[in-house]
């Protein structure tokens, strides 16, 4: 974000002022990619090998079509299960999500980016620490409270989404549990990115077609 302010400043003209949409998008991927590269860093560091380490294998009877079925059913079941409580007027999405351009950046990023680099964190590195040193049990539980905390400043003050996104990181990490691979939770954590991300920006889109 610094960067993004300090470009603000040597613009001729420019007027300091809060980052645009499109900019905290753009953060957030250079963060999570980021704390990837020090995660393989990391690994390296200890002399492992990297995709070794964060599972990252074919896993058996891998079903690529039937993980994003399950991933896009999931994604259809959040978002039916969200009309059934009230929502805020306005979301974070609805502020950052103000132009174009931040809308195509939050749909790219959000399905080729976000679901890779969160698997890496949450169900590569951090499920992979705590089941090796505490159990899978503890691991299960962990990760999948840290990968909801993630997005909890997105949705804070939404209650019902937030134990939604519990949800989904409970199942995406028993995924990978039950298949010991990263492979299959990737693949479902991108058909449920492609699905939420594809229609909260046509809803916005069509919201604001009509008003």
């Amino acid at each position: 974000m610094g960067v993004f302010f300090l470009f603000r400043l040597l613009l001729p003209g420019s007027q300091p002022a809060g980052p645009s949409g499109l900019e905290i998008i753009l953060a957030q991927a250079l963060i999570d990619i980021a704390v990837v590269g020090f995660i393989c860093f990391v690994i390296r560091l200890h002399g492992l090998p990297i995709l070794g380490t964060l599972h990252y294998v074919r896993a058996p009877n891998l079903r690529v079509g039937v993980l994003i079925l399950t991933g896009a059913l999931l994604a259809i079941t959040v978002l039916l299960a969200s009309l059934l409580f009230p929502s805020p007027s306005e979301s974070a999405l609805d502020r950052i999500l103000t132009t174009p351009a931040s809308m195509v950046a939050f749909v790219i990023l959000g399905i080729a980016v976000a679901p890779v680099m969160e698997e890496v964190m949450f169900r590569g590195f951090l499920y992979t620490v705590l089941a090796d040193l505490y159990g899978p049990g503890l691991a299960v539980a962990v990760t999948s409270v840290a990968f909801a905390g993630l997005h909890f400043l997105q949705l804070w003050g939404n209650w019902p989404a937030m134990f939604l996104i519990l949800a989904v990181g409970y199942i995406l990490t028993r995924v990978r549990q039950r298949s010991n691979s990263l492979i299959p939770s990737i693949i479902m954590h991108t058909a449920y990115n492609a699905m939420i991300f594809g229609v909260s920006a046509l809803l916005i889109l069509l919201g604001r077609g009509t008003s």
